[in-house]
């Protein structure tokens, strides 16, 4: 007999508490922007980054990386962004603007997992 979705779900239900440590409290309490900074920081620590950090900002050339009460302010300034307005559309990228040239983008970051790491990764490659 075929299984019911409870069963598999409940068979295959994962404690991931880790999630909740960058970005949305999944109390539904906010967003821990402290510990969103703190991830984007170490992210580009171990990717051998250079970049400026003081307690509300870090710098690498033309991003700049704020805190923000809704999350972390992105803003970048530089020729041809390597996006599309899509990329600024998906989960956790919040009041996202980038302009028809490709050469301004601004969007508060609210979370922090693989899409978030890639869409930094090609900002910074681009960037460098």
């Amino acid at each position: 007999m075929a299984r019911g979705l409870d069963h598999l779900m409940e068979q295959n239900e994962t404690e991931l508490p880790f999630l909740a440590s960058y970005g949305a409290d999944m109390d539904g309490l906010g967003i821990d922007v402290v510990a969103l900074f703190s991830g984007v920081e170490t992210f580009l620590v171990s990717r051998g980054v250079y970049f400026e950090v003081d307690e509300d900002c870090i710098k690498y050339n033309s991003i700049s990386i704020s805190k923000h009460e809704d999350g972390l302010l992105f803003e970048v300034e530089h020729e041809q962004l390597p996006l599309v307005h899509s990329d600024l559309d998906r989960v956790g990228f919040f009041q996202g603007t980038l302009h028809e040239d490709k050469s301004k983008l601004s969007v508060i970051l609210q979370m922090w997992g693989g899409e978030h790491r890639r869409f930094l990764e090609r900002l910074v490659e681009h960037c460098a």
